[in-house]
Parts: structure tokens; sequence; C-alpha cells
């Protein structure tokens, strides 16, 4: 696996030392995702309840802690099993390094509510209303949702109070509670969450505590949401966040690694579980506003957003530092007449009436085309969305000109995704070059490509933009036999 070691993820957010045995100390942490039994969670006991919700509406409340694996089960419920270790694992060293997690003394409460099928949002509030009713008995200070977004089209636009995950914790939020969540992987998306919640982007440390090596994500979503507000709030690393091995479907390697947005959102959430621990009557807003005010932005990078920086906020807080309320914002964009608003200077108000005319199906392919050359890249991915592929060679041919000169990579990712469809074995020499592209969908379109033909070679997928080279190289190296061998 990944020869490279890794800082701990307490040093990397800006910690002077370790989190103590008992930092994040009865706070309680919702985190809405499966898990499974394992024992790198059995010293948890009963500090973590895996509460589901049926398809009947019907509850059911587990201490998973005490229940022995089930192998046969794959990787079902490792995203969850990921988010927890990575905030309270048992302290362990590995190769001279020791690791210490963020919130060890929280209590945890896991929430399946048979999320991404049908009738989730009504589950999900079921989950939440239950867990709620005993909020006292455990605390209740932060939800943690790593796939906020739920059922939803990714790449049509909506006011976020639309969002079904968004209506069932509203309850949550209006008591007080702290909800942080992931701002999404990629920039195929455009749908980002309201700023009700604590929005969590990522950026690459490179695995380092160092920040002047630290570097932005190039596949970074962010900018304005369907409200037309500015997401993320803060950003965290992103890779190669270490915990212990914990996966069933690779060859144990003593370490696992979290990654993406969902990692970055939990060591937000660990960073929060601290500090409420450590200040027992800091008030989520000031909390809020500390993360943001007093985080380390990067330098020419066009997202504002900063980085998490824990010793500067304690800081602040030990000064007496308190801001309560949130910024002013402006009201989420109305759309009343979408014919009107589809020629609107703002590109959100204009993507929020493409969107809805999509979705009623009143677009021709000539309008669509037309949209596909907007100035606004979230106007082209609705564009390209909802073309879904070529129609023809003529089309075709068109896809890879326009691929070609298309900079915003999420753009570029419904481009791939639309010409993989109907995608013929003479076309390798246009495929290939897009093995090296820094937006992951297309290169997963690569990947799929060279899987329809069994003599192809498969092109290894990472996250890491440091690795891509590293990972396309075989691929270019097989191709150069490959051309010698049809001449």
């Amino acid at each position: 696996m990944h020869q490279k070691l890794h800082e701990p993820t307490w040093s990397r957010l800006g910690f002077t030392s370790p989190p103590g045995e008992d930092a994040g100390k009865d706070i309680g942490i919702v985190i809405i995702d499966t898990i499974r039994p394992h024992h790198t969670i059995r010293h948890l006991g009963s500090r973590i309840k895996y509460v589901s919700v049926h398809n009947d509406l019907s509850v059911e409340c587990r201490e998973i802690a005490f229940e022995e694996p089930n192998d046969s089960d794959g990787d079902k419920g490792e995203h969850g099993l990921m988010a927890v270790l990575a905030l309270s694992h048992e302290p362990f060293e590995f190769k001279g390094i020791k690791y210490t997690s963020l919130s060890p003394a929280s209590n945890f409460i896991v929430l399946n509510h048979l999320a991404f099928k049908e009738g989730e949002g009504e589950r999900l509030k079921r989950g939440i209303d239950y867990i709620l009713e005993r909020s006292q008995e455990w605390n209740i200070k932060i939800i943690l949702s790593m796939g906020w977004h739920a059922l939803d089209n990714s790449v049509l636009l909506k006011n976020t109070s639309e969002n079904s995950t968004v209506q069932a914790l509203a309850s949550a939020v209006k008591s007080g509670i702290l909800v942080i969540c992931a701002n999404g992987n990629t920039r195929l998306d455009n749908i980002m969450p309201p700023t009700e919640y604590l929005a969590v982007g990522g950026y690459n440390d490179h695995g380092s505590a160092n920040i002047d090596v630290h570097s932005a994500y190039p596949d970074e979503p962010w900018g304005r949401n369907g409200d037309g507000h500015i997401r993320p709030d803060v950003l965290a690393p992103r890779l190669y966040l270490p915990i212990p091995y914990c996966e069933t479907l690779e060859k144990p390697n003593e370490l696992s690694y979290f990654l993406g947005t969902s990692g970055a959102s939990t060591l937000v959430t660990g960073v929060c579980a601290y500090l409420l621990s450590k200040y027992p009557n800091l008030q989520i807003d000031t909390l809020r506003n500390a993360l943001v005010n007093f985080g380390i932005p990067l330098v020419g990078y066009d997202n504002l957003a900063p980085r998490i920086n824990v010793s500067d906020v304690i800081k602040a807080l030990n000064d007496g530092y308190v801001k309560s309320g949130v910024p002013n914002r402006p009201s989420p964009i109305a759309i009343t007449n979408p014919y009107i608003s589809i020629v609107s200077s703002d590109p959100i108000e204009r993507g929020l009436a493409f969107s809805m005319l999509v979705r009623q199906e009143r677009c021709s392919r000539e309008e669509l085309w037309r949209f596909a050359y907007d100035d606004s890249p979230v106007v082209r991915k609705i564009a390209i969305w909802a073309l879904q592929k070529p129609k023809d060679a003529d089309e075709r041919d068109i896809y890879w000109r326009n691929l070609k000169q298309e900079k915003e990579g999420g753009v570029r990712g419904w481009y791939t995704y639309g010409l993989l469809q109907d995608a013929t074995k003479n076309e390798v020499d246009l495929w290939l070059p897009w093995a090296t592209d820094l937006n992951w969908t297309v290169r997963w379109c690569v990947n799929g490509y060279l899987n329809r033909f069994s003599e192809f070679p498969e092109l290894e997928k990472t996250h890491d933009p440091d690795s891509i080279l590293d990972k396309a190289l075989p691929i270019y190296k097989w191709y150069e036999k490959y051309k010698l061998h049809l001449t």
C-alpha cells in the first residue's frame, strides 16, 4: 500500500500536542452512516450505539461494540467504521510514529436510515426524532452528515430547503445542535449544503503538518450553492488520514486510510467535540466563527475557506473571544418565472431556472447545446448532463472537441461520461491522454473505457493528485507496444 509515512491527524490540524484520553468527554456525536462490528471499536463499549430505522419506521438500537464481526458482509459499514475510528481509535504506534484520535472520550450514535433509497427523508427524520428524544441522556451536540445530498440529482440546482436531509435535520438545527457536513468530493457536482451547516471542504496537506507544503485539491468543489451562498466554510486534510487497519477486502497492512471530504468533515467533527468539551460554555455560533476567523487561508487559492488551525482557535478562546450570530447573508434566490431568470446575469439564478426547465423537459436538444457554451461552468454542467451522450457521429466529434477545450474539471467529467456510453475500440488514442486529468470522473471514465476491452489494461484509480502520473505510466508504456503491434 502506502510506503510514505503520514503524520497524525491531530498535528496536521494544528494541535500543539496530542488530545488526551479525556478529549471530547461526554460530547454526543451523531454520525449518519452505517457501521459494522469490529474489534477496533470494542473499547468504546456502551459509548457507541447503532440506531437503525427500518422501512416500516420502526427503530432498533444496538450496542454494536459487543457484537462479533461478520466478514461475509464485505466492506458494508466500513465507511462509518472509519469515521468512528478517526474520532476515537485507541492510541497506537506505527513505524515510530504515535497516532492518537481526536475525541476518544465522546459518545457516538451511528444512525442508519437506509440512505439513498426511496423514503430516506422520512426515515432520517424518524431516526433524528428518536435521537432528539434522548438528546439530554446522550448529550447530543454534533451531527455529522457525510452524504447530505441524499438521492438528489447532484447537478440540477434547487434551493437547499427542498433537500430531504435538510428537511429531516431542521428540528436538530432549531434545537441548537451543530450539523457538520462534507461539502462534496468532486467538481462534477453542482449542489452544496446550506449555510445552516458547517460545510467542510478539503485540501492536500501531503500528509504533513508543515503548512508550507500544503496545496489546493485540484478537483475540490466550492462556490455558490442553490441558495446563492458561498460554500464551504472551512477546509481540512482529505488524503491519507491514518487509522487502525479495519478493511476486509484488502490484505492487512496495519494502517487504513480515511479520505475525501468525508474524512475532512470527520476531522472537523473531532475538533469541535474536543473544543466543546474543553470549553463547556462555548456557544455553537462562537465555535463556528472561531474556526473560520482563525483558520489559515491557502495563498493564491480562489476558494477563500481557510484551513482549520486548532492552536489559533484555542488561543483566541483563551483570550476571551466571543462572537455570536452568523454573518448576514442574502435570502435564497427564488425563481418565479424560469423564462425570465434563464437570461439573468447571475449564474446561479440562471442555473436554477435552467434546472427547473430541464426537470420539466421543456428544453430542446438545440437549446441544451446553446447552454453548453454558457460562461458559467455550473450551467455548462447542467447542459452536458442533460444531453446525456452524443446522438450521432457529428455530435461525438463536438464532444471530443469541446472536451479538449474545456478548462473546468467537472464539465470535462460530464463530457467524458457521455463519450463513454457508446465508446469504440478504435478511440483508444483519444482516450488515453485523459488518464492524467485532475478530475476524478475523467480518469474513472478512462478506466471504464479500458475495461470494456479485454486486451486493454486497467488504469489504477487514485484520489491522490501526486500519484496520478505514476498510475498512468503503465498505461502509456502498454500503448507504445500496442501501437507497434498494430503497425
